[in-house]
């Protein structure tokens, strides 16, 4: 009996039905008659000689492999991102020498002068009304790493005391601030694009835009904020908080609502196709979420803030407040901190725990 493999699914695009094997990232147009012999093929009919079969035998859609099939563990759609993300290709140039080291340098640089003339932009402004933050002081200059390593944990018992402007100020230059970094002597003709950090990016690309939602931070009003890493200044999103409380945002995790302030993380997917046109790019995409917030999490344990952070919340809703256009920038991370306890256990969490005891 023949089989669709499960990698196989049909998308009308353009008008046109698609049907695409995302583990070998081949797509075919097919037309109404490949449709319904592929759906007698799967109710059991046998593969003939008459050449539509011979065709779809050939685009290897029916199933001849099923170790790995049945046992994983999530829905359809993370099969196919992880999948559809696996390099489509085996090694290339296998041999290391002078030769080939040369020829895949060529190979990149002709690449990248066939995109230089659809550079993104590196800042965007939403609303263009900018505010300046207090210059970096380098408070995190004598602060020990190893400490700051072993002490951060994640807390959700805050307290809603306020954090000094002076302290996010730091925080934001620390972790996503421009960085001025000396470069070797490069040819005149070598034009670079972006801007350094302290953590790495994928490309040096710095898709990752932090957004700040300020609740209770001397020296700033509350309301949703945009950090421009070029210039270290905010620009103001929306002045006053959101009717709605955070906690509604990010699925009813409401001990959020005692937070001084949170950063929420987007990425610009157009800096990423930009570059990197392959939808395996999303992959190190996410890689710098998680890089810029290690970078965070550590800067603030360092000077006693206590930190949380989720994926989780409503991401539509999320993006509409910070102005987001999601077909190339989305939220996908929210770091909080403030003040409290230092429990791992919301206020809630512990009158619940404390009444079963």
């Amino acid at each position: 009996m023949t089989k669709l493999k499960e990698s196989i699914f049909f998308k009308v695009k353009d008008n046109k039905l698609i049907l695409w094997d995302y583990e070998l990232h081949n797509q075919y147009e097919i037309d109404i008659s490949y449709l319904n012999r592929i759906l007698e093929l799967g109710v059991g009919k046998p593969l003939t000689e008459l050449q539509i079969d011979k065709e779809l035998k050939a685009a290897s859609i029916f199933e001849e492999d099923v170790k790995h099939k049945n046992i994983w563990g999530w829905d359809d759609l993370s099969h196919i991102f992880h999948f559809g993300t696996n390099h489509p290709e085996s090694p290339k140039n296998t041999i290391d020498d002078e030769k080939s080291a040369i020829d895949y340098a060529k190979e990149y640089i002709e690449f990248c002068k066939s995109i230089s003339s659809d550079i993104p932009e590196l800042e965007i402004l939403k609303t263009n009304q900018i505010i300046k933050l207090p210059k970096f002081r380098n408070i995190f200059k004598e602060k020990n790493l190893w400490e700051s390593l072993i002490n951060r944990k994640v807390s959700r018992d805050f307290n809603g005391e306020s954090v000094h402007i002076h302290d996010l100020s730091e925080l934001l230059y620390a972790t996503f601030g421009k960085q001025d970094r000396k470069e070797p002597t490069l040819p005149k003709t070598y034009k670079s694009f972006g801007y350094h950090r302290t953590s790495p990016a994928s490309g040096n690309l710095q898709c990752v835009e932090p957004y700040i939602w300020v609740r209770n931070v001397e020296g700033i009003e509350p309301g949703l904020y945009h950090y421009l890493s070029l210039r270290h200044q905010l620009e103001i999103i929306q002045e006053g908080l959101p009717d709605i409380h955070l906690g509604a945002y990010l699925c009813n995790q409401n001990w959020a609502n005692q937070l001084s302030f949170a950063i929420i993380l987007t990425c610009r997917f157009d800096k990423m196709w930009w570059k990197y046109p392959h939808s395996r790019a999303y992959r190190p995409m996410l890689m710098d979420v998680g890089h810029l917030s290690q970078t965070l999490n550590l800067l603030m344990t360092s000077i006693g803030i206590h930190t949380w952070i989720t994926g989780y919340f409503h991401d539509k809703e999320i993006a509409e407040l910070l102005l987001c256009d999601m077909t190339i920038e989305s939220p996908f991370l929210l770091i909080g901190g403030g003040y409290g306890t230092g429990s791992s256990l919301s206020k809630a969490d512990q009158k619940i725990l404390l009444n079963i005891k």
